[in-house]
C-alpha cells in the first residue's frame, strides 16, 4: 500500500478520483456531489503534494470548511487557511 492510499483510507465516506490537470497550481478540489463528498486530486503532481493535496481537501469536508463561489472573498479565504491548518497538523 502506498503513503497515498494510506492516507486516502482515513477517508472511508469520502470518494477520491485521480485526474489530469497540466497546470502547475492545481492540486485538487472537494464537491458535494448528490449528497457525498467527492475529493479530486492531480495526479501529474508529486506524490508528496498529491497528499498534503488530500489532507487539504479532507480538512474542508471533516471541518466543513468551505468559502463560497468567490475566489478572494472573506468566507473563501478564511475556509482556505482552516484547511490548510488542517492539513499542516493531519499526519498518520
Amino acid at each position: 500500500m502506498t503513503e497515498i492510499e494510506m492516507y486516502i483510507d482515513k477517508f472511508p465516506d469520502y470518494k477520491f478520483y485521480g485526474i489530469e490537470v497540466e497546470h502547475p497550481l492545481y492540486f485538487g478540489e472537494v464537491n458535494k456531489i448528490d449528497g457525498e463528498v467527492v475529493i479530486f486530486i492531480n495526479i501529474l503532481q508529486p506524490e508528496w503534494r498529491q497528499i498534503q493535496a488530500i489532507r487539504h481537501e479532507a480538512g474542508h469536508a471533516e471541518f466543513n470548511m468551505y468559502g463560497d463561489n468567490q475566489r478572494w472573498s472573506r468566507k473563501t479565504m478564511i475556509a482556505e487557511k482552516q484547511a490548510e491548518y488542517v492539513s499542516k497538523h493531519f499526519v498518520i
